[in-house]
């Protein structure tokens, strides 16, 4: 398991002790940006199915002193024109405590590296094309392609 230190604090992939924290930053994330109850017993199940079976996805969080303030979820993709995987950001919460200090921006740097190291084409997000502030968090990133409204970091 790869852990990366930053100022922010350390990223590390997720395991099945995170499982609470994880469900209930989704509940939040859907709750904030979207207005949406989930409910935890099909959040859950979800989660634990992502955190035990690494072909569908991984979490990764980056924790300062044991607590946990940031995850992001990616997914796999198959890309039959590049002939790898693309990496899929699926979900990101920042708890609102830790909010403003870069935690996204050492998550997603951190993650970006894994996926280069794994081989992946590419790291993606889709991003609703109403949701233009977080268009502009994603372009600060330096990723692009929002003439589909699909940010990406391709490798060569």
């Amino acid at each position: 398991m790869a852990v990366n230190c930053y100022p922010q604090g350390v990223v590390r992939r997720a395991t099945i002790d995170d499982l609470e924290t994880l469900v209930a930053g989704n509940i939040a994330m859907a709750k904030e940006t979207e207005d949406v109850d989930l409910d935890p017993q099909v959040v859950e199940p979800g989660v634990r199915a992502a955190l035990l079976d690494p072909k569908l996805g991984a979490y990764w969080v980056l924790e300062e002193q044991g607590e946990v303030l940031a995850q992001l979820m990616i997914t796999y993709e198959w890309s039959d024109w590049r002939n790898r995987i693309v990496w899929w950001i699926q979900s990101v919460y920042v708890a609102p405590k830790a909010r403003g200090r870069g935690l996204y921006r050492a998550l997603y740097e951190a993650v970006l590296e894994q996926a280069q190291e794994a081989g992946a084409a590419g790291l993606r997000l889709y991003v609703d094309t109403t949701n233009t502030s977080a268009q502009a968090v994603y372009c600060r990133l330096g990723m692009n392609g929002d003439h589909y409204r699909v940010f990406e970091k391709m490798f060569s």
